[in-house]
This record gives C-alpha cells, sequence and structure tokens, in this order.
C-alpha cells in the first residue's frame, strides 16, 4: 500500500466514476483500476461495486474511506506546518460574509492575514445574507462564513463578537443632543426600523417585549432590509431610527447614534464564524480560521 492509491481511493470515493476521477489525477483510467485493484487485493475486499456507469463504495469502503480521510487529512496537516514555518502556505480559502462586517471587521481582518501569510493565499469573499450563506456551506461552496447565529445541527458557530441595538437620529435633530435614550422615551417617537419578518425583525420584537414594550402598539414603520436603508432614511429627514449600529451606517457623516440606555441593548445580535459540523478543513483554510478565532475585535461605532 503506497500514498499514490491512498489519494487515488479517495478521489474515486468523491467522484464515483473512474474516467473522471482518471481525468482530476491526470493518470489514465488503467492505471487507476489497476491501483484499486491492487489495494482491494492487499486489503482482502471489494471497496468499490459498480452502479451503471458509475461505482459506488461497499460498506468495507464505507468504512476504510473514514480512515483514510483521517491519514491523509493528518499527512496534509503536516505539510501545512511545515508550509508555514517556511511562509510558503498556499492555497484559496472559500469565506462568505454578511454586509454589516465588511466596512470595517472584515478588512482589518484580512489586512492583519496578509501581513502574516503574504499573498500565496487567495482569498475568495463573497457576500449574502446569513441564510445564504448556510445554503453555500451546505452546498460546499463555502469553506467558511462570518454571520449571526443559526439553529442548524449541521451548522457549527463560534462567536466572535456582539452587535449593538441603538437610536439614530440626523444631526440637526432634538434628540441629537443626548447622549444616550431608554425605550420609555423611544416610544413617544415615530420609529423606522426593520421588517417585522426579517431575522433581525423577530429579534428586535423579542427585545422590545423582555423590556415591556408590545411592537404592536409602538409607532413603529416597518419598511426597511437593513442598515443601509435605515441610514438613508435618517439621514433624509429628522426622523428616528432603530436599528443594529453598524459600519453600514459608517457613510452617512450627518447621523448622531444614541446607545439604548438597556443593558441587553449591547449584545442583541451575536456575529460569529459559521462551518459545516461534520466536515473537515483544508489546511489554509483551517489557518484562516484559527487567524479569525484569535483576531481582537473592538466596535468602532458605539461611543
Amino acid at each position: 500500500m503506497n500514498l499514490s492509491q491512498l489519494y487515488y481511493f479517495q478521489k474515486l470515493a468523491e467522484l464515483q466514476h473512474y474516467t473522471h476521477a482518471a481525468e482530476e489525477l491526470f493518470i489514465s483510467q488503467p492505471t487507476l483500476s489497476h491501483a484499486i485493484s491492487s489495494l482491494e487485493d492487499e486489503l482482502g475486499c471489494k471497496l468499490f461495486r459498480k452502479q451503471g456507469r458509475n461505482v459506488r463504495l461497499t460498506d468495507d469502503g464505507v468504512l476504510f474511506q473514514k480512515y483514510v480521510a483521517e491519514a491523509l487529512g493528518v499527512l496534509d496537516d503536516g505539510v501545512a506546518a511545515l508550509k508555514i514555518r517556511q511562509g510558503k502556505l498556499s492555497g484559496t480559502v472559500q469565506v462568505g460574509a454578511i454586509a454589516t462586517v465588511r466596512a470595517d471587521y472584515l478588512p482589518a481582518l484580512v489586512l492583519e492575514y496578509r501581513r502574516k501569510r503574504g499573498n500565496l493565499i487567495e482569498l475568495r469573499i463573497e457576500q449574502g445574507s446569513t441564510q445564504e450563506l448556510v445554503d453555500d456551506l451546505i452546498a460546499g461552496k463555502l469553506d467558511l462564513a462570518i454571520a449571526s447565529k443559526v439553529n442548524d445541527p449541521r451548522i457549527s458557530f463560534t462567536h466572535l463578537f456582539d452587535q449593538s441595538m441603538g437610536v439614530i437620529v440626523r444631526n440637526d435633530h432634538p434628540l441629537a443632543a443626548r447622549d444616550a435614550i431608554s425605550l420609555a422615551e423611544l416610544a413617544k417617537f415615530e420609529v423606522y426600523t426593520y421588517r417585522a419578518d426579517l431575522p433581525v425583525g423577530k429579534r428586535l420584537d423579542a427585545f422590545l417585549r423582555a423590556n415591556g414594550f408590545e411592537p404592536a402598539t409602538m409607532m413603529l414603520n416597518r419598511d426597511s432590509d437593513d442598515e443601509v436603508m435605515l441610514g438613508g432614511i435618517v439621514s433624509r429627514e429628522p426622523v428616528v431610527g432603530l436599528c443594529l449600529l453598524t459600519s453600514s451606517l459608517l457613510p452617512y457623516r450627518n447621523l448622531k447614534v444614541l446607545p439604548l440606555i438597556e443593558p441587553a441593548a449591547r449584545d442583541i445580535y451575536s456575529v460569529g464564524v459559521l462551518r459545516l459540523a461534520d466536515a473537515r478543513l483544508s489546511p489554509v483554510a483551517k489557518d484562516f480560521l484559527d487567524h479569525v478565532e484569535s483576531f481582537p475585535v473592538t466596535n468602532q461605532l458605539l461611543p
């Protein structure tokens, strides 16, 4: 048994087709067939069975695949560890991120990673809602995602930081002279905030009810999807907005941010790094995950 046979077995188990596996391995199909037959002879069992033009793992093949994946993964980790020491780690990491981390947290994260690892590693970053990113993780399109917490047993979540709920007003609004505001005071105003059917809208409703306020009895205009929309509305008229205090508000220079007095408003929305719970990350993806989990976070919007 040799490493080539194990890599060939792993690729055939993944693609379940001799021709396709041989093409990706850059070998001939007879070479692949001979390697698998030799491996089966040495192990004394069949690892694959034919199913039309494809092949499927036998029960013995399924069992063997688990150990092959672990063994090759450990070997890959060892190679990556040496490359890190030599400054030669390379590869691609597919990363998803929600919009609210892309103006402050994510740029700082990427710049620090570049200082540590140079430019041999390609970071392919795409934006989406938390649910879109979760769908891409499950489909295998992403290695990691920086998004809000989800209740899905398939997804592992490591907490990074919390986003706070607060009030935004234009600089010429009477409330702009204040340093903070309570929900009791806020209830006297007509307020622009999120749609009730959004996850953040539902979280807002739970927060209001936990503090003794029924959303249906408040003067809430629930038209907005995100902070970009809310910042745009409030920056144009002397009205009041209630939203997460995220980097999406930074472009609106004529806004005043008012923290809510209620302590629970400070950690209302958890953001973390998401990955498939049962998936093994590539060495380069694992290296970037380690960087994300150790990167210090500061709130750049709250006073």
